[in-house]
């Protein structure tokens, strides 16, 4: 699997640039002189890019949202300690594992401020890249971490101690990152190829970072530019984003549709098809398998038209939880609201408690049936009535029963030919144990089919316009400013989710819908986790009415699944057993641990630098 954007040269000198001897990197491998490194423009060029790997992966990466939160749930295995609220203070959120990235990002801010090779426009451009790359390491650092060992230069063999301390705080840490952030986007490209770091991306970092400095320290003088608030700022540098706007083909933005062609992305990553499997690609892991052949052996149906149309590795299935979060238009009042609050739903269903809907949908002994329903109106087909009318982002975020993929129907009811009854085992197999499954992110043009060694180009989003506009949204909420913050976040809301606009007049039900709005538009794009540690130090209406640093429910309420029976007129919500559903958040999780190896590896570090909680 190769980045599209990255020569050759480029992957070199990205891949042997540092040496991981010393506890801090101090000398670059042996591979290649400077000499050549900076020795011309081109190979500037070169080794810049070949960093943009190293750096992105901390923007890429979907951990967060598949294991902590209850979006998602694996289907194969129970999950980490981590989730369990068993994590110990081992834990390592990669302190240590960045000084090579980090002493790259310091050359080349020390050696393109110094060049003799680059015109002056060139010096400014990469100084300022370097600058941007240094803030994305750290940040992803201090949104993990709070603390770090800032270095900022590069340190060479003869410095007497390797051995650097921790940012006294949270707040001086969020110090440099910021400074690195706002001189670098001035001089930042406007203009660059899909997958190139330019300004608008700075800006967008910015805000994000802004809103999580605001979170974890208030709106510190300290951290503030010229006295300007910190959510005013965020504001600010969101509103000079320009030439990007949103694209009314939400699932194209995530596909090959609108890949190099849509207005709303601001960077991903790119993988070029010559180059890539789909086994490289996250996509391995969300396409079920589920051949003829596992369908006939567990009695389920209809068969696929291609026998072995689905052959792959799903790992994560959507949770209920998260389809819950799609709102349904209702068909009398034309107001949005959740799935089972519509007249269309109330007026054609009852609600029944375990006993009954498990007379009418089959279950497994093991089955909690959280909330049944079955229809009152022979003449309704009960997927329609819960999937018709959604927010449009729903079909394109999420497969689920009645589906078209990949020319196929999919039949996500009990014993359906892509439901979890495709296994013997109560989770196992590759099979979505939610009855539900992801189509964000899927390529559709896979061929001939969705298989591990099947062709395919790829590209993993990093930041979008729409995100950029929700950062906005949540400093004006946090600046009271209700009907700014409504008006903002009803752009996402009425063009990718083709909903009605949100009429929320207070504090509590802006906050509600845009919760909801975040949740629905940025799904599997690691965001959801860190927007929940924000609400939740802020608190109040941002984390349903408790104390700032309090307990997060959406990190603690356990998944769930829908089951649909065959003749589609009775479904039951259920709770998801195994072990990966036990989920648990200690306050102290608002920050990971300094790593204990860290702290016995490092003279400069003792104990008591340690985050609270984890001593």
């Amino acid at each position: 699997m190769k980045a599209k954007y990255l020569i050759p040269l480029a992957m070199a000198f990205g891949l042997t640039a540092q040496s991981c001897g010393d506890f801090l990197d101090t000398d670059p491998a042996a591979i290649y002189s400077e000499d050549l490194v900076w020795g011309s423009a081109a190979n500037v060029e070169a080794f810049v890019l070949g960093q943009y790997g190293n750096v992105m992966q901390y923007y890429r990466n979907v951990t967060m949202d598949k294991d902590f939160t209850n979006n998602m749930i694996a289907c194969r295995s129970a999950a980490p300690n981590t989730v369990r609220g068993l994590m110990e203070n081992t834990y390592d959120a990669g302190i240590n594992g960045r000084f090579g990235t980090i002493r790259a990002c310091n050359m080349i801010i020390e050696r393109c401020s110094n060049s003799t090779v680059l015109d002056d426009i060139d010096k400014r451009k990469y100084t300022a890249i370097g600058k941007l790359m240094r803030a994305m390491v750290y940040y992803d650092l201090a949104r993990k971490t709070g603390k770090f060992i800032w270095v900022d230069k590069v340190l060479s063999s003869d410095t007497p101690d390797f051995n650097l301390p921790l940012t006294k705080s949270i707040e001086e840490s969020y110090s440099y990152v910021l400074k690195d952030l706002r001189e670098a986007i001035p001089d930042l490209p406007v203009k660059e190829p899909y997958g190139a770091l330019n300004k608008a991306y700075g800006q967008a970092l910015l805000s994000e970072a802004l809103l999580t400095a605001a979170a974890y320290c208030g709106d510190a003088a300290s951290l503030q530019n010229n006295g300007k608030s910190l959510y005013q700022e965020a504001i600010d540098v969101v509103d000079a984003i320009s030439g990007y706007s949103l694209d009314p083909n939400f699932g194209g933005i995530f596909n090959e549709e609108g890949a190099t062609s849509s207005p709303e992305i601001i960077l991903a990553s790119y993988w070029d098809k010559d180059q890539t499997w789909c086994q490289n690609t996250m996509m391995i892991n969300l396409i079920a398998n589920v051949t003829n052949t596992k369908v006939n052996n567990t009695n389920c149906g209809p068969e696929w038209t291609n026998p072995d149309i689905f052959e792959c590795w799903l790992e994560y299935s959507p949770s209920q939880n998260l389809a819950d979060a799609y709102l349904v238009i209702d068909q009398k009042d034309g107001k949005a609201k959740p799935w089972n609050q519509t007249s269309q739903w109330l007026e054609n269903t009852r609600e029944v408690g375990q006993s009954e809907i498990f007379e009418h949908v089959d279950h497994r002994n093991e089955d909690i049936a959280q909330t049944g329903y079955v229809l009152t109106n022979p003449e309704l087909n009960i997927s329609k009535l819960m999937y018709d009318h959604r927010d449009a982002r729903f079909d394109a975020t999420i497969l689920h029963d009645g589906s078209q993929f990949y020319g196929e129907t999919l039949s996500m009811c009990s014993h359906g030919n892509m439901s979890r009854w495709t296994t013997t085992a109560y989770f196992a197999d590759h099979v979505p144990v939610t009855n539900l499954a992801t189509r964000k992110t899927i390529y559709n043009n896979m061929s001939p089919r969705p298989f591990y060694n099947t062709n395919t180009a790829w590209h993993s989003m990093l930041m979008r316009y729409g995100r950029a506009l929700l950062n906005k949204a949540e400093a004006q909420l946090c600046l009271g400013r209700v009907a700014d913050a409504v008006a903002t976040f009803n752009q996402t809301r009425t063009i990718h989710g083709q909903l009605p606009a949100s009429t929320a007049s207070t504090s509590a039900e802006a906050w509600a819908d845009y919760k909801r709005e975040r949740r629905c538009e940025l799904f599997w794009e690691d965001d959801f986790y860190y927007s929940l540690l924000r609400w939740g130090k802020i608190g109040g209406d941002a984390n349903d009415g408790k104390a700032p640093s309090s307990i997060i429910d959406e990190l603690t309420v356990p998944a769930t699944y829908i089951e649909i029976n065959q003749e589609r007129n009775a479904a039951y919500v259920g709770i998801v057993l195994q072990a990966n559903n036990q989920r648990a958040f200690p306050v102290r999780q608002y920050l990971f641990p300094i790593s204990q190896s860290l702290i016995n590896a490092n003279s400069a570090i003792t104990n008591a630098d340690q985050n609270p909680g984890w001593e």
